[in-house]
């Protein structure tokens, strides 16, 4: 049997998830997701596919992040006519990163004088072609390749992927989640898989604690009040919004006297809150024990949803102390750079920025010691404190990745890493061929490696 692999993103790289696997010429993309970070990153998307999606004969979607949805209408624009096969709450997910991501390449098409990169038909088309496949549930492809989806511990619905052709098994990991996150269940472990395709965003650092990760956020909360000022969380629409809402659910429920008003300023992450909220039934056994005495993880006393622009911008009319979570968390554009604008060249205030920022984005300058930022073709101070908290990262760090590999055991033949930065793949590398005494291969752009 022939089966060989190739990465076209994420492959030396953070973002834009795409992967082919060729197994006896039945032609399988794993994610196809956006390039993000710098704006040479960004323009990768308008380049065209190394293959033709045409002769595709299937794709599967691990998660709903637009480093791994954002270039699935393309592949529609491009004359794709198969199935999209995802999770239940990953539907609903990705419906709604792909309604905004719409609206952004459309406008950034405009401005850099570039063709549309897809058009409204091209995401009907693609809406059309979801085939919504639980976990658990072994779905034949062909006569001789089907794939299972397991929970992946890093967002609602998330799923690493089992493929099975004949008697060999090829596991893609998506992206893998931490433990014990406030909400998602823990990663699924398996034990057997003949090649791993492996993600490798954390594989180079450990996070910080769960006590000293709560304890941090509480204490930027606490210090408003004895500052007066204003804190700024950035997050992801997704997840990041959630588990930092539950947390503070937890806060507000049960320090009463506590009144400072905080904002949810995020329309997308408003409507991805909604989506968790009818899929509680993936979330871990500690939540859902807490909703049969608290119906709602994610609404408390002094929380305001502000999605409309008008109440967004009477935000900054409020006098201090209080707080806003808004996007984006990378710091790429969102309702978040406005606010920054108001506040960053304050010095009492404080951002916090809640992930992982790719190299190029203005998070990773801002974290990284900027002392200013662009905003409108203004250069903006920074006086303001900035922190970041990796610990509500919804990847795994290098214990956890490691931990899950080990549990394939002996089998695999080979890991193969992508989705990474830097010293990232080597330190995993290393890390994997001496604690697991297994071999991997980091994967290169563009590059096949026939799995024998």
């Amino acid at each position: 049997m022939a089966i060989k692999l190739t990465s076209y993103g994420a492959a030396r790289e953070v973002t834009g998830s795409c992967h082919l696997l060729n197994i006896n010429s039945f032609r399988i993309v794993v994610d196809c997701g956006l390039w993000q970070g710098s704006e040479e990153s960004y323009l990768k998307n308008w380049e065209h596919f190394c293959f033709d999606a045409k002769d595709i004969d299937a794709v599967i979607l691990t998660h709903a992040h637009l480093d791994h949805c954002g270039r699935l209408p393309k592949l529609f624009a491009n004359k794709y006519k198969g199935k999209i096969y995802l999770t239940p709450p990953t539907a609903k997910l990705a419906k709604i990163i792909l309604d905004d991501n719409l609206k952004i390449t459309l406008q950034k098409s405009s401005q850099m004088k570039l063709p549309v990169l897809y058009s409204p038909a091209d995401l009907s088309k693609t809406y059309t072609a979801f085939e919504i496949v639980d976990y658990y549930k072994p779905t034949k492809l062909s006569s001789d390749i089907n794939f299972t989806f397991h929970n992946a511990g890093h967002i609602l619905g998330s799923a690493f992927v089992e493929i099975k052709a004949k008697d060999k098994t090829i596991v893609f990991s998506g992206d893998i989640g931490g433990e014990d996150m406030p909400l998602v269940k823990d990663i699924d472990y398996l034990d057997k898989a003949d090649w791993i395709v492996c993600e490798s965003t954390y594989g180079d650092r450990l996070h910080e604690d769960l006590a000293s990760r709560d304890k941090k956020l509480i204490e930027a909360v606490q210090r408003v009040t004895s500052n007066n000022s204003t804190l700024m969380i950035a997050v992801f629409a997704i997840e990041r919004t959630q588990d930092i809402l539950e947390v503070l659910n937890n806060y507000y429920e049960n320090h009463l006297d506590f009144k400072v008003p905080i904002f949810l300023d995020s329309p997308m992450a408003s409507r991805a809150t909604e989506v968790y909220k009818q899929y509680t039934s993936y979330f871990k056994d500690e939540a859902q024990n807490i909703l049969k005495t608290d119906r709602d993880l994610f609404d408390f006393p002094h929380l305001t949803v502000t999605n409309q622009s008008r109440d967004s911008k009477k935000i900054n009319s409020l006098p201090p102390p209080k707080i806003i979570l808004a996007g984006s968390g990378m710091l790429e554009g969102g309702r978040m750079m406005h606010h920054l604008a108001h506040y960053m060249n304050v010095a009492k205030n404080h951002l916090l920025l809640t992930g992982f920022q790719v190299p190029g984005t203005v998070g990773h300058k801002v974290l990284n010691g900027a002392t200013h930022f662009n905003y409108y073709d203004h250069s903006i101070q920074i006086k303001a404190a900035v922190d970041q908290i990796d610990g509500f990262s919804a990847h795994g760090d290098q214990a956890a990745m490691l931990k899950w590999l080990g549990a394939f055991g002996k089998s695999p033949q080979k890991i193969l890493l992508t989705h990474g930065h830097g010293q990232a793949f080597e330190i995993f590398a290393q890390e994997i061929k001496n604690q697991l005494k297994l071999s991997a291969e980091i994967v290169e752009v563009n590059k096949t490696i026939v799995l024998e």
